[in-house]
This record gives structure tokens, sequence and C-alpha cells, in this order.
């Protein structure tokens, strides 16, 4: 986060409600006030080419276009590259974790999760920004 106490720009992409009303609780304990929500890969899109944002948080499992499709559409744009990618996930298969990472996820969340790793993984990726975790790892 930078210096003037801006809160940062987050897209919270999710189909359930009630999952992404949990995550905005988490956000709103952080003093983040600007989020702007999605309910699928394809409206997250269009709000990415309305507004910029500081972090992308998205579901894997969407209607209309996956997280998966999203990750790679942000990756491809040379405006939305540099965004930091927060995967959220029930399914970390072997296969699903490799696709991600070959896609460029900053970093991936299991579902259940709770608000404490959450948080944690939010002010990492808002302090340190994108890095592909595959190259740290």
């Amino acid at each position: 986060m930078d210096g003037n106490n801006k809160s940062p720009s987050v897209l919270v992409v999710e189909d359930a409600i009630f999952v992404r009303n949990f995550v905005i609780i988490a956000l709103r304990t952080m003093g983040i006030t600007h989020v702007t929500e999605a309910d699928n890969g394809k409206s997250a899109l269009e709000e990415l080419q309305k507004q910029p944002m500081d972090l992308i948080l998205s579901d894997w499992h969407m209607p209309e276009m996956e997280g998966i499709e999203l990750l790679k559409a942000v990756r491809a744009d040379e405006k939305l590259r540099h965004i930091p990618f927060l995967m959220l996930t029930s399914d970390v298969s072997e296969e699903n974790v490799r696709d991600a990472l070959n896609s460029g996820v900053s970093d991936f969340l299991a579902k259940p999760f709770r608000h404490a790793p959450l948080i944690k993984k939010i002010k990492r990726l808002l302090e340190h920004g994108h890095q592909n975790i595959s190259q740290s790892a």
C-alpha cells in the first residue's frame, strides 16, 4: 500500500454470495473499503477494463468464465498483468495447482478458510505485489 493512506482497490470474484461476503468482511476489518464485486470471470474482466485494481481475489469454479480463465486473461493483458491474483478454491488437485502456477497465479488459499490466513495473504500481496509463487517456492 502506498503512503497516502488511500484504501487499496480489491476485486472479489466469487459466485457464492456467502463466500463473497465473508471475504468482504475480512477486507473491511483491514480497513479496505474500495471493494468491487463480480460473480464470474466475465463480469470481473468488464470491471477491470473500467477501473484499475490493486488486488484480485477469485474463486476457481464459476459460471460463464472460471477463475483460471480470468487469471490467464489478466496475465495476457499488458495493463493488468502486474495485479496480484489470489486464487480461492476447494479444488487443490495437483493438476489445478500446476495449471494456476503455469498461468501466473500470485498465491492460493484453499477453501474453506478463516479470516486470519486470508488477511495474511492479502497483506503480503498488497505489500509485495505480484510474484509468481512457482518461482519463489
